[in-house]
């Protein structure tokens, strides 16, 4: 479950667009401490910790996996939770895990939680291949549904994306194909802020801040943000506030390292929404 550190040549050969000088080195954030820690590690100590009893944070929760390791996750339905498939995937038996084993706690704070529930099932992306790990193939197709045994989004609210953002999809039958272009507003420099329960800090849910949409790939489906990432928040959303509103727009993945700098990527709403749409209007 540590797949949201460090995926170095993986976007070689990628048809991204990106603007002149973009990923040069200066353009990803870093924030480390006055005296920098041995090999440059990017920690998660200048994130501002929030209160997980407060509208949104309850809606987002940790993801424990056998106890044995954790990812970050988001309520997105009444019984439905937003998260990275590799968290789902185990390197040590080489196949996905049974959903029996996979808890996810809600507002989540120092061993306090506002609602539990075990998985009962789980979906993924079609085209992802746990045993390929951080391969440029998985890349889009590295997020996972999972379908809790509770309702926890009924009495904690879920978070959706923008009113608009896309036309929201057929839900009869199977999942209609994903639209060609990208939503109007998903556009490069756009405000994000990105949520999770990075390894040093694991026990708090933290925000990374004032970040940006660096870059996009196959149309809209993949983001690059300015966002760092850690091991554990992988399977925490990409969010982005409209008014007093805060909308999920994408799930993250993993991460980008650039020299000493490292940015978040992740999979919008685009790839995963016709699914969720589906599990939700059977």
């Amino acid at each position: 479950m540590k797949y949201c550190c460090l995926v170095l040549a993986l976007f070689m050969g990628l048809a991204v667009q990106v603007p002149a000088g973009v990923l040069a080195q200066d353009k990803i954030r870093k924030n480390l401490p006055p005296r920098a820690l041995p090999q440059n590690n990017v920690t998660s100590f200048h994130r501002r910790a929030v209160d997980s009893n407060a509208k949104p944070w309850q809606s987002i929760g940790r993801v424990n996996i056998g106890g044995r390791a954790h990812c970050s996750g988001t309520l997105v339905g009444k019984d439905v939770v937003l998260t990275a498939a590799h968290c789902v995937y185990s390197k040590r038996d080489q196949k996905m895990v049974v959903p029996g084993i996979v808890h996810f706690v809600a507002g989540y704070s120092k061993g306090d939680y506002l609602g539990h529930s075990k998985v009962k099932s789980y979906i993924v992306g079609d085209g992802y291949r746990g045993e390929e790990g951080a391969s440029r193939s998985n890349l889009a197709h590295d997020w996972a549904l999972l379908t809790l045994e509770k309702p926890l989004g009924e009495t904690l609210g879920f978070l959706t994306v923008p009113t608009g953002w896309f036309d929201q999809p057929e839900t009869t039958g199977l999942p209609r194909p994903m639209p060609k272009s990208k939503p109007r507003n998903l556009e490069i420099a756009a405000g994000v802020t990105t949520a999770g329960y990075p390894g040093d800090r694991k026990h708090v849910l933290s925000l990374e801040e004032n970040c940006n949409i660096i870059t996009t790939a196959n149309a809209g489906r993949i983001l690059f943000t300015s966002c760092i990432a850690l091991s554990g928040d992988s399977g925490g959303p990409i969010l982005q506030k409209t008014d007093e509103d805060w909308n999920i727009i994408g799930v993250q993945t993993s991460a980008l390292k650039a020299g000493n700098k490292i940015s978040g990527v992740g999979i919008s709403a685009l790839v995963y929404q016709p699914y969720l749409a589906a599990l939700m209007d059977p």
